[in-house]
């Protein structure tokens, strides 16, 4: 009971009133910002992507990865709402701009352009301390594939893949290409196994002084991507002999596969997928995903990718691991066996 001053007696009143409604507003707000993390978290991720992304391609500017990253890119961001900017980190055969990628952290916002090779070739040809950033990417999608061409002099007396077999299996042949375990060194490493051509191995440092040798007559043969014997092709000065993918290529439609000329079963093509690092949250893969697919659906991008030999398709993350997988178990073998022969 409380006294006034005059000496009377005051009204008694609850004591724990006051507190009692106090605890009951802190409660209540506690619920609340309980909530708040939660509900911003969910926003966040739905609100995949806030900020622009960074698509890294691992080799220099101008070739034909760094022009199917700018070409990809943009289409790319508008579907995601967000600019995607394109940065060239070349060296170590695309290990560099890989192990950059695989070391940033798995958001979304940074993705690699990869070549093939190095998700397949380089662990096993650079050994695990140069490509340490493979096994730490996950795919999005790919993005398409990129033929080579069996290649001759034009003065060769090898007129087609049926006389190169034929001529192959008689005399030892030189195959010159852009460096040892590139896709030429490895499929005419594959012509070698698989078909009893006789080819020693002749490598150079880049496919530019290989197709001058070709031109000069020092060598007898390349397997090179397209775009770059393309022009001494159309100058008349190469013949191409046939093609190691078993798709039609829009830049050599009247080229047909080896596989279709006495070559039976052989196949190959380098080809390019979108990763990121492994770990990246599903509904960011997801909008990537979709983001990439129909951005290879648009005709300017499909135009833009067929001009530097590229042929463009969509294929899930599914897809692109069981070809990493297989392509792996296949070139690692190969490989092996090359150790193994001294004229390889």
């Amino acid at each position: 009971m409380r006294i006034r001053a005059d000496g009377r007696h005051a009204p008694a009143m609850d004591d724990d009133a006051p507190n009692a409604s106090r605890r009951q507003w802190l409660g209540g707000a506690a619920v609340l910002l309980g909530t708040l993390p939660l509900a911003g978290l969910a926003r966040a991720e739905a609100a995949f992507p806030q900020r622009q992304l960074s698509l890294v391609v691992p080799f220099v500017p101008g070739g034909p990865v760094d022009i199917a990253g700018r070409a990809v890119g943009e289409p790319l961001g508008q579907q995601l709402g967000r600019p995607v900017v394109v940065v060239n980190k070349g060296g170590a055969g695309g290990n560099i701009g890989a192990e950059e990628v695989a070391r940033s952290q798995a958001d979304g916002y940074t993705l690699l352009l990869a070549l093939d090779s190095i998700l397949t070739v380089n662990p096993y040809f650079y050994g695990k301390g140069a490509a340490q950033g493979a096994p730490a990417l996950a795919p999005i999608g790919m993005v398409g594939e990129l033929s080579s061409v069996l290649v001759v002099n034009a003065r060769s007396p090898i007129k087609t893949a049926a006389d190169f077999l034929d001529y192959g299996r008689r005399h030892n042949l030189t195959a010159g290409s852009g460096g040892n375990a590139t896709a030429g060194h490895l499929y005419a490493e594959l012509l070698k196994r698989d078909f009893g051509v006789q080819l020693t191995h002749v490598p150079y440092k880049g496919l530019s002084p290989a197709v001058q040798d070709l031109l000069a007559g020092n060598i007898d043969c390349i397997v090179a991507l397209i775009p770059g014997v393309l022009p001494h092709i159309r100058a008349g000065s190469l013949r191409a002999l046939g093609l190691t993918s078993t798709r039609p290529q829009v830049l050599l439609p009247e080229v047909r596969p080896l596989s279709e000329q006495g070559l039976t079963g052989f196949s190959g093509a380098s080809w390019l997928a979108l990763m990121t690092p492994d770990g990246v949250p599903p509904d960011a893969a997801g909008k990537l995903a979709a983001g990439l697919s129909a951005a290879l659906g648009e005709p300017r991008v499909v135009e833009r990718l067929q001009a530097v030999g590229i042929d463009p398709f969509y294929a899930d993350a599914a897809q692109v691991r069981e070809r990493i997988a297989r392509e792996t178990a296949q070139w690692s073998t190969l490989m092996s066996s090359m150790q193994k022969s001294p004229q390889s």
